[in-house]
């Protein structure tokens, strides 16, 4: 007698692709991969699927749903927030295959995924509106964008916490961030501009062939995804055949290397700049996360690439790229350490995270044209979440002197390929 088909069975596919997602990536697993970690056959899962895109569209647009549904269940703003927190802190990484595989999606999918995210975001923003009614329209989707994103840095890291130290800790970063005054005009309250660089692109001159070359790679590793772009990809987006390419860089993997030691060149001239003008930790924070806004603006692939590509990476290179992360993310952890006396290091790096993670989310997620105060914004939300979260949360925490310690120290950033001090 056959086997009956369990009443679930489409969900049970969609569970176990989304975990194979997450674990090896999207292009490392394939359907059949998906069908025997059921004990299927390929040809089973395609009466639910058409096809491992698919798969994928479906487990993204049903964390979406998933996150949609506590949203709209909640009586209220602190509800929805608390079930937020409880579901990242849960063994769902539902944010981590939203944002880190939808760009394997074809482009009506991609467009469907972008609407449905709009949809979540509007949702949340109902119940911001509620509880805080002096906010606009574009505040409150924009603050609706940086709690989910601060949210979803959960899936980013391996730090653990227990629990509900680690559900309590989630909550109070996006309670933050809801309640964040934000000061009419855009304008920030520490009086802190944000640099505007200019490159050769503004100033209307042309890059060297190879600059074009590795800007259009940089641009369609990101967007496609590196295992999707081919060397004949790169070279029609730059106007020449794949063999021009080959000349300036023997194979797609050295595009990717040279990317990432752009991206950490970047990151390391941004932050040094800003410890040069830091009189105390406060000021180190401030200017640290202006500098972090302003490379995340002005260079948003490369960052793209920092947060999904690096372990496409050659093993010395890539050892190389987690030294310089390890050596940035230590700086800010010194400076948000000397104004939190006492809290536990692994906490703090959760909330770097959710500030590096919440600034990704809503830079990527919305244009500058239609937000062109979106740097100033993050920059007041950020600030709020990472100087206030603990202390006005957690009456048993004293509050930080703003003027405690001294500011990090410029040899905590390495250099490229060295072990951070």
């Amino acid at each position: 007698m056959a086997a009956r088909r369990p009443p679930n069975r489409r969900e049970q596919i969609r569970v176990a692709a989304t975990e194979l997602f997450l674990e090896r990536g999207y292009h490392n697993v394939s359907v059949t991969d998906v069908a025997d970690a059921l004990g299927i056959t390929a040809s089973a899962l395609y009466h639910h699927y058409r096809n491992k895109q698919d798969l994928l569209f479906q487990a993204i647009l049903s964390g979406l749903d998933t996150v949609d549904c506590l949203i709209q269940e909640a009586g209220a703003l602190d509800d929805a927030l608390r079930s937020l927190a409880a579901l990242v802190t849960g063994p769902r990484k539902v944010f981590a295959v939203w944002e880190r595989e939808a760009r394997n999606l074809d482009g009506s999918q991609r467009e469907a995924i972008r609407e449905r995210e709009a949809e979540v975001a509007a949702h949340f923003g109902l119940l911001l509106r509620v509880a805080r009614p002096e906010l606009g329209a574009k505040d409150a989707e924009l603050v609706s964008r940086a709690v989910l994103g601060a949210l979803g840095s959960r899936g980013r890291h391996q730090i653990r916490l227990p629990r509900r130290r680690h559900e309590q800790l989630m909550y109070r970063l996006g309670s933050m961030v809801a309640h964040c005054p934000l000061p009419p005009g855009g304008k920030s309250g520490d009086g802190l501009p944000l640099a505007r660089p200019h490159g050769p692109i503004a100033a209307g001159l042309r890059m060297p062939r190879r600059d074009q070359i590795l800007t259009e790679a940089i641009r369609l590793f990101d967007e496609r995804g590196y295992q999707s772009v081919t060397m004949a990809d790169i070279g029609e987006a730059v106007g020449i055949v794949a063999s021009g390419v080959y000349r300036h860089f023997p194979g797609k993997v050295d595009l990717l290397v040279a990317a990432t030691n752009r991206a950490g060149e970047r990151i390391r001239a941004a932050a040094e700049q800003a410890l040069l003008h830091a009189a105390d930790p406060r000021s180190a924070l401030a200017l640290l996360l202006r500098a972090h806004i302003d490379v995340s603006v002005e260079n948003a692939h490369l960052i793209g690439i920092l947060a999904h590509e690096r372990d496409q990476l050659p093993e010395k290179e890539r050892t190389a790229l987690r030294r310089v992360q390890a050596a940035y993310l230590d700086v800010w952890l010194q400076a948000l350490s000397a104004l939190q006396p006492g809290q536990d290091p692994a906490e703090i790096k959760i909330e770097i995270h959710a500030t590096h993670a919440m600034t990704s989310f809503v830079i990527r997620s919305t244009r500058n044209d239609m937000r062109p105060d979106r740097p100033e914004r993050l920059a007041e939300l950020a600030l709020h979440l990472l100087l206030d979260c603990c202390a006005s949360n957690d009456p048993r925490r004293p509050r930080p002197s703003p003027l405690a310690g001294r500011p990090p120290k410029l040899h905590a950033l390495a250099p490229w390929g060295e072990t951070a001090q």
